[in-house]
């Protein structure tokens, strides 16, 4: 994948990752500890907040590709 290509995926696109990374935060709580009920919300809210900070990423990153382009293209004319 080149380095100046966009990201191969829409920023709510990433979002979508939210209830794996909520199921894997509430397995991980259940691992060191944690009640069920505790795991179960915990993890639900730290999945969607880290979906959230990787939907922030993204697009940051969208909007920052997307403005080069637009110098690219104003350039070449």
């Amino acid at each position: 994948m080149d380095s100046d290509s966009p990201l191969p995926r829409t920023p709510i696109e990433w979002f979508m990752f939210a209830p794996a990374l909520a199921v894997l935060n509430g397995i991980v709580l259940l691992a060191t500890g944690h009640t069920l009920f505790e795991s179960i919300a915990m993890g639900v809210f730290y999945g969607f907040a880290m979906a959230f900070g990787i939907l922030l990423l993204a697009v940051g990153w969208n909007a920052f590709h997307d403005g080069d382009d637009a110098s690219e293209t104003d350039s070449t004319e």
